[in-house]
């Protein structure tokens, strides 16, 4: 599957503050950037539930949560699968962070990780199983798996555009450390 281009082609720049937000997560609470304030924060965003990378991606960042949690970094996932789904995803893996749903798009394109890909046909025929439409030239728009790693001040400090969900969790965690946590030495 090969990213074309993000829709639209927003860019949050580092050191800029990342756009405001209202978020839903699969409890039916509202999430707003507001309710971050005060520690830093990772938003993750993915394209599916029950997905292959998807599904391993959660597990990633379940498996080193205490790590984020040390840092008092809660970890949001974000897409635009509904509630349920989102429910059914949380339960199955036994996540300890909040899902998020995103039926309009509004944050997933206000935060620019909405894009169009090209794909093969075996990659095609996966994604219709999904519900994915695709046209006739083998082309689909979908969530990009991308990154956000902000502020206690919503200040975006890191961010990772279009990755691979192998290792992601870790290299998420790995940055959380050598930007928020300082070991003083008297």
């Amino acid at each position: 599957m090969e990213l074309l281009r993000y829709l639209p082609e927003n860019n949050i720049e580092i050191g800029g503050k990342v756009p405001d937000f209202l978020l839903v997560d699969h409890e039916n609470k509202t999430l707003r950037l507001s309710d971050l304030s005060g520690s830093p924060a990772v938003l993750y965003f993915y394209p599916k539930d029950g997905t292959s990378g998807c599904t391993q991606e959660a597990c990633d960042f379940r498996d080193v949560y205490t790590d984020f949690l040390e840092l008092d970094c809660p970890v949001y996932g974000i897409s635009p699968d509904t509630e349920a789904s989102h429910q059914g995803m949380a339960k199955e893996h036994d996540l300890p962070f909040d899902l998020c749903v995103d039926p309009d798009l509004n944050t997933i394109k206000g935060y620019g990780v909405w894009g169009e890909f090209q794909l093969n046909d075996s990659e095609a025929e996966y994604a219709k199983g999904f519900g994915f439409h695709i046209s006739e030239n083998l082309r689909a728009w979908s969530v990009v798996r991308c990154t956000f790693l902000i502020d206690k001040n919503g200040i975006l400090v890191h961010k990772w555009m279009n990755v691979n969900f192998r290792g992601h969790a870790s290299s998420v965690r790995d940055q959380l450390h050598k930007s928020f946590k300082f070991d003083i030495a008297f």
